[in-house]
């Protein structure tokens, strides 16, 4: 058999560093936020499925909620201002590349993505829209704006994310099954294999990582401070909100119930 020659044998060291070369891709801010944001839905889903409403544990559900739908908020901004694959407009949202893209798992073609890949662009912005859906179908059911109707909007929505959930984690074990590269870890170290000319990014950006635990963390004391276990009542900007059974034994609100100021104001009338 013959040898390689010295060149060849260089080009092909280099083309095998190539491809397992890893470059940062994900700062800390997005790893912490993904990790959150799913430990937060697994907590207010399966509180809301397998607790009794009656239960003092609950209102966790509607709390955990809450706390989802700020942090949401936070990565929309860091959406616009993040570093370059955090950014809204590095996703590959075109539907002839989300085509070609489960096409590649499946051929010998390779479809591979420094960033996020067709598939986990089209999952994370769903969830961050139906964690807003959540949030807006649950205040709509607390002002009794078609409350049976948009009580349903809810769960569809809330069974609708985790048919997401599941569909993106088989997405990410074929992936791996497939390309054999470091989309498992990525969330963790925030690295992921270089096989292309794109740059990696600058910086994890650490202080706004930092800044990001304690705007949670303060969001996360000021609800658990404002909530009184004994009373359900969570009193948040100016409104009474009703983490439990209606006084009134009507249908439990999964969000939550608004108590606006109505009563003080019909009694300053009387």
């Amino acid at each position: 058999m013959p040898h390689e020659k010295p060149h060849d044998l260089i080009e092909s060291i280099k083309k095998v560093r190539f491809f397992v070369q890893l470059i940062k891709v994900y700062d800390l801010p997005i790893r912490i936020f993904h990790w959150l944001f799913a430990g937060l839905f697994i907590l207010s889903f399966s509180i809301g499925k397998f607790i009794d409403d009656e239960s003092v544990l609950y209102a966790y559900h509607m709390l955990s909620g809450l706390l989802m739908s700020f942090i949401v908020l936070l990565r929309l901004v860091w959406g616009y201002y993040g570093s370059r694959y955090a950014k809204f407009k590095s996703f590959p949202l075109k539907l002839e590349q989300l085509k070609s893209y489960f096409n590649s798992l499946f051929d010998d073609q390779s479809m591979r993505y420094t960033g996020h890949n067709p598939a986990s662009s089209y999952a994370s912005l769903s969830m961050y829209l139906m964690s807003i859906c959540l949030a807006t179908t649950g205040l709509l059911m607390s002002f009794r704006v078609n409350k049976h109707f948009f009580e349903e909007i809810h769960e569809l929505t809330a069974n609708a994310f985790v048919l997401v959930v599941i569909a993106h984690i088989v997405g990410v074990v074929l992936h791996r099954i497939r390309h054999k590269d470091q989309i498992m870890s990525s969330m963790f170290n925030g690295k992921k294999d270089m096989f292309d000319e794109k740059k990696e990014i600058e910086s994890n950006h650490p202080l706004i990582a930092i800044l990001f635990v304690i705007l949670v963390g303060l969001g996360s004391l000021s609800l658990l401070s404002s909530y009184n276990v004994s009373s359900g009542k969570l009193n948040l900007w100016g409104l009474s909100l009703q983490l439990g059974e209606m006084e009134d034994n009507s249908d439990f609100l999964p969000f939550g119930y608004i108590k606006a100021q109505e009563e003080d104001d019909d009694d300053e009338r009387d």
